[in-house]
């Protein structure tokens, strides 16, 4: 679930990266995290956005790689169970 979430987020972000480059998804993320935030808060509201965004793709990187680990655990485990058997 976590992976479609940041799948969508980057659907979102695409047309940004086709139209206008890095600078253009930069622009869009700002353009974003400023919506209905007071002028006074624009850079914490960026700060934070990016902060999320960052933190979001870092769990997505740490489940994956838990899923891998206990993915080739289990599937090393059972495999020796049918060798031991033959």
């Amino acid at each position: 679930m976590v992976a479609v979430f940041l799948s969508l987020i980057l659907l979102q972000l695409m047309p940004s990266l086709i139209r206008g480059g890095i600078s253009g998804v930069r622009s869009h993320i700002a353009r974003v995290a400023i919506a209905g935030v007071p002028p006074e808060r624009w850079g914490m509201a960026v700060l934070r956005m990016y902060e999320a965004l960052s933190g979001i793709v870092l769990v997505v990187c740490i489940l994956f790689l838990a899923q891998r680990y206990l993915g080739r655990k289990l599937g090393s485990g059972s495999g020796t169970a049918d060798r031991t058997v033959r």
